[in-house]
């Protein structure tokens, strides 16, 4: 099925239950329908071609969805962008995927990025600024949604052959952004999956703070609508604003990623936060330190069930289970319609608990690259799997476990392998440390040195002989730190995943 006979079956069934709650707004399922139907007949009126496609710069919002999935409906495919990417990177984007029709919101309607908008022939503008801001010929979400016929058809736009329903573009941290392509067929086979492992009720009311235009929290948008729950959107992707959320709506799910969790639980902890309405929390988009997991639920009084994807594999491949609950180290088992193999450097399967590549493949890993035939051909094999990059075994009961992280972090020191992500497992140990990471810097003698920034909790203090000391503890010796820099701040992406190689890069990168 495609997501709107879902979302028209809750309409149907109970056409009054909350489908999306922002701020005081609450739209029912048969309103978020009814709107839905009534873009997809608006795109009617605009001068569309075979290779016509629509770019979502959105915050967390209802129009958002209801373009999303309006342009599924439709059959125009839709390309969601990172709003927190450079103009450069837009333009980069927008010429990449060939995208004419801009669904934009007001907070991002501004001088520097005015050129941007002569890129569209068509643009819809939601909120309150003025349209000929977004240049002249601008649509008011409101005058858009009222120019088509409401007794018109829902027939398919015609576009050419090999384009896909959705290009989702990676976060482009070390070079330009990818393109993605996926279809909703994979989305809903991911989901299937997903949902093998996990079960969500319509009663369920999910907080989505984590970016609609990311993988993470498009799947997670995606679930919950299909199984007719309610989402509760956050503009702000802020500790305190969840916790106020979580109490005021009475939120049963909280999928974040890791770094979020940190700084939550610090909150928490001071007091006057009710989170009781929650059954549990999800965790990914990163590795979640096993002190970090003891912390949330030992905190919050709830189970951190933890998984693992990629915006190629539509996401998920693997995920705890709630007969299981919290597995420390282990993202789970796999999805049951994934294959995965655990490979060594020559591409040879590795014995059980041995650490290598984790490939993986199946209906829900992508097309390929838009118009990157050869970094497809890089990733992904001729028979269809695809290399993650990621480090990792499988345990007697083919439970994943992310073991070193990404290969391309993996430090190496006087010809010994250091994973970075032990060593920020160790470091999350001591009691005041709220972030860390672990980065390998160039050394003519050793061939590269670890340095680990971290990031202490407010008002705690910690000494680089202590946390050298808690290291030897827990570590081989060839995993110890050289230095340690104290900062107050990790740069991080818009989902909160930590940019390495912003850290290697800083002023001051190779002193101690």
């Amino acid at each position: 099925m495609d997501f709107y006979q879902y979302l028209k079956a809750h309409a149907e069934k109970d056409p009054s239950h909350p489908a999306v709650i922002e701020g005081n707004t609450v739209l029912s399922y048969g309103d978020f329908v009814s709107q839905i139907e009534r873009f997809a007949r608006s795109l009617s009126k605009l001068e569309l071609n075979a290779d016509s496609k629509i770019g979502l710069l959105c915050l967390n919002q209802k129009e958002y969805l209801i373009a999303f999935f309006a342009a599924l409906l439709k059959g125009v495919p839709v390309i969601p962008f990172n709003f927190m990417l450079k103009p450069e990177d837009l333009v980069y984007i927008t010429q990449d995927a060939g995208i004419d029709t801009l669904v934009v919101d007001s907070a991002f309607v501004k001088p520097e990025v005015a050129l941007f908008f002569k890129f569209f022939p068509n643009r819809i503008l939601t909120g309150p600024a003025d349209p000929e801001q977004a240049g002249e010929g601008t649509l008011r979400w409101s005058e858009f949604m009222v120019m088509g016929d409401p007794n018109g058809s829902l027939t398919k736009h015609e576009r050419a052959e090999n384009i896909p329903d959705v290009i989702l573009y990676t976060s482009g941290t070390t070079a330009k952004p990818k393109g993605v392509m996926l279809e909703e067929s994979q989305f809903d086979a991911n989901c299937t999956g997903f949902l093998e492992h996990l079960h969500f009720e319509p009663e369920d009311k999910v907080i989505v703070a984590l970016p609609l235009f990311h993988s993470f929290g498009n799947i997670m948008a995606l679930v919950l609508l299909r199984m007719g729950a309610t989402l509760i959107l956050l503009k702000q992707f802020q500790p305190k604003t969840i916790l106020e959320s979580i109490a005021q709506h009475k939120a049963t799910i909280l999928p974040l990623v890791p770094t979020i969790y940190s700084f939550l639980v610090q909150l928490y902890a001071r007091g006057g936060y009710d989170v009781s309405s929650l059954r549990y929390c999800i965790s990914g988009g990163a590795s979640l330190p096993e002190a970090l997991l003891k912390k949330v639920e030992e905190g919050l009084g709830v189970t951190v069930i933890e998984g693992y994807g990629l915006t190629e594999t539509s996401p998920v491949i693997a995920v705890n289970t709630m007969k299981d609950g919290s597995v420390p180290g282990s993202v789970g088992p796999i999805l049951p319609n994934i294959e995965l193999k655990i490979v060594d450097e020559n591409g040879q399967p590795v014995k059980q608990g041995e650490v290598g590549e984790i490939l993986v493949r199946g209906e829900t890993v992508m097309k390929g690259y838009w118009k990157k035939p050869d970094q497809t051909a890089e990733t992904l094999s001729s028979d269809g799997w695809l290399r993650t990059g990621d480090l990792g075994h499988l345990d007697e009961k083919g439970r994943l476990f992310i073991s070193a992280g990404r290969i391309k972090d993996l430090i190496i020191r006087a010809g010994e392998n250091v994973s970075p992500l032990a060593i920020e497992n160790a470091l999350m140990n001591h009691p005041a440390m709220a972030e860390v990471a672990a980065v390998g810097i160039a050394d003519e003698r050793v061939g590269e040195k670890v340095k680990v920034f971290a990031v202490l909790r407010e008002g705690a203090q910690a000494t680089e002989q202590e946390l050298k000391e808690l290291c030897r503890k827990k570590l081989p010796a060839f995993m110890i730190p050289d230095m340690f820099q104290f900062v107050e701040s990790l740069p991080k992406t818009a989902t909160g995943k930590i940019l390495k190689s912003e850290l290697r890069a800083m002023p001051g990168g190779n002193q101690q």
